[in-house]
């Protein structure tokens, strides 16, 4: 046990050190100042020198450096009809639109410090142009929004009203959309005041000619990455960065234009109204609400298709009978348009939905088919990939080939190898009974297909930065346990298609001390 001295001594130590460490910030941070300050100088000193040549008077040199210095900004320029703000923020409305503009702010705001360190003190002018119309409509049909005609606008509201120089405008149509992010981006880079743009409208080629003149201009322009994001941006030399946990990775359904007219007059919607049934006891309509139209011009508040008779294929209990194997093979027109009051109970298809016949005995109700090339091939550091539903899935991994298969079992025969070794980068089992030693990439690949089979103690809440283990099944057509799957039902029934990301925990997962099972080389392997 230590003395009293002792410990005092270290008190001391302790305190010293604080006191020095506070000196050197200080010190860091005026050196970063007078750094600052000399870059000032010199790009003044350079100006000059280049007036000199052209004649300029100091009077007119010192106000075209006033100029330059005044009020300085930062443009995040954002494409809202591309680049979505994620589910949850979206659903929360005004609390949502301002949580949003707040971290949008600090993102930015990271993001100068460690990358444009000069323009840090700028201030931050976000512009965000939309068809909210369209985009109400889209969110709607994901359901993550109301039926209410541009029922986006109390997100929007929040936005704009949280930060000062936040605004989230509606641009009527995709045109306006382009012409706003075009005029404002062409005013901005050409404005000395202007420090940097960021620019988030990367999802269409139409924006490609915009940013030709300013290729490799790092030190004025930053792609965001979002979803849809054009490979074709790349070639520009641009620095690219993302915000994760403020956009969608996965792009919404596209709403599908309404080409049906409204009735011309009241004799035609009287004349329509006389061939409809009257609904009895066991008769279900489909009916649209007039004030929630997405219909720009309607004018009568009504909806232009008429109730539906559809008693004929409803049963006396459950709605259903022999009938609606049938009326399931049709696509439901009202959920097209943006809404079905019926929901799961419709009796017709509704995108997305797997049909009764497709439903597997095992229990797993999604399409299976092609889940492999749905899976994310790549995230961003730090974060975990997430679905709609907010559960962890996994990036892909393509099964080993027969060559890989080979050498992997050649070398587990001889000395079984470390998962968290050769997969997490460390081991702090002592005395390690499995092989620590160099695995050649198709081994070492082989390692984590097979850690991947074994399912996780978290499954889909899992958001350690650790974790190795699946998360979801990635077998194309698995059909679970009765064909020697590992992963239970509720592990296939993952969506894998991704939503979202959020930050990783830094929670420590002590996995079971399982070595990689050796498996045949068959060529008809599958994941499990």
């Amino acid at each position: 046990m230590l003395g009293d001295a002792k410990l005092d001594s270290l008190d001391t130590r302790l305190e010293q050190f604080k006191l020095n460490n506070a000196a050197n910030q200080n010190d860091l941070q005026t050196i970063l100042k007078e750094y600052s300050q000399l870059l000032d100088d010199y790009k003044t000193l350079k100006i000059a020198y280049d007036a000199k040549g052209n004649g300029l008077k100091v009077e007119e040199l010192e106000a075209i450096s006033n100029i330059k210095h005044r009020n300085p900004y930062i443009l995040v320029l954002v494409d809202g009809n591309g680049y979505v703000f994620n589910d949850e923020l979206v659903r929360d409305k005004e609390e949502g639109g301002m949580r949003a503009a707040r971290m949008l702010n600090d993102a930015v705001e990271k993001h100068l410090r460690e990358s444009l360190p000069q323009a840090k003190d700028s201030r931050i002018i976000v512009r965000i142009y939309a068809d909210l119309t369209n985009l109400s409509k889209q969110l709607a049909r994901s359901k993550i929004i109301g039926l209410e005609k541009r029922s986006i606008c109390p997100f929007t509201a929040g936005f704009t009203r949280a930060i000062n120089l936040f605004d989230f405008t509606d641009a009527l149509d995709e045109e306006g959309t382009k012409f706003k992010i075009r005029e404002s981006f062409k005013l901005a880079v050409e404005d000395g005041a202007c420090s940097h743009i960021f620019f988030a409208a990367c999802h269409d080629s139409g924006y490609y000619s915009q940013l030709v003149p300013y290729t490799g201009n790092r030190d004025k322009v930053t792609l965001v990455q979002g979803a849809g994001f054009n490979s074709d941006f790349h070639t520009f030399g641009l620095n690219v960065t993302q915000f994760p946990t403020l956009f969608r990775w996965s792009e919404l359904a596209s709403a599908p234009p309404n080409t049906k007219a409204p009735f011309a007059n009241k004799a035609e919607r009287k004349a329509s109204s006389t061939e409809t049934k009257a609904p009895t006891k066991n008769t279900y309509a489909h009916a649209a609400n007039g004030s929630g139209s997405w219909r720009r011009d309607d004018t009568n508040g009504m909806s232009d298709a008429p109730l539906i008779d559809i008693s004929s294929s409803l049963g006396d209990e459950d709605g259903y009978n022999g009938n609606s194997a049938k009326k399931k093979t049709q696509q439901c027109k009202f959920f097209q348009k943006g809404f079905c009051r019926f929901g799961d109970k419709c009796n017709f298809i509704h995108p997305g939905d797997v049909s009764v016949s497709q439903q597997k005995p095992s229990g797993i109700i999604i399409d299976r088919s092609d889940i492999s090339s749905q899976l994310p091939t790549a995230v961003v550091q730090g974060f975990i990939p997430i679905n709609k539903n907010n559960q962890r899935i996994d990036t892909y991994v393509r099964e080993p080939t027969q060559e890989e298969w080979v050498a992997y079992n050649a070398r587990f025969h001889s000395n079984k190898p470390c998962n968290n070794h050769h997969l997490q980068g460390m081991c702090t089992r002592f005395g390690c009974p499995y092989d620590h030693n160099t695995l050649e990439p198709g081994v070492r690949h082989c390692l984590e297909y097979v850690v991947k089979c074994s399912a996780c103690p978290r499954k889909s809440a899992c958001r350690s930065v650790e974790c190795i283990q699946g998360h979801l099944c990635q077998k194309n057509d698995c059909v679970g346990q009765a064909k020697g799957c590992k992963m239970k039902t509720d592990m296939h029934n993952v969506d894998p298609r991704l939503a979202s990301m959020v930050p990783a925990e830094d929670e420590e997962i002590m996995h079971d001390d399982f070595s990689g099972v050796p498996l045949p080389p068959a060529t008809s392997m599958g994941m499990w």
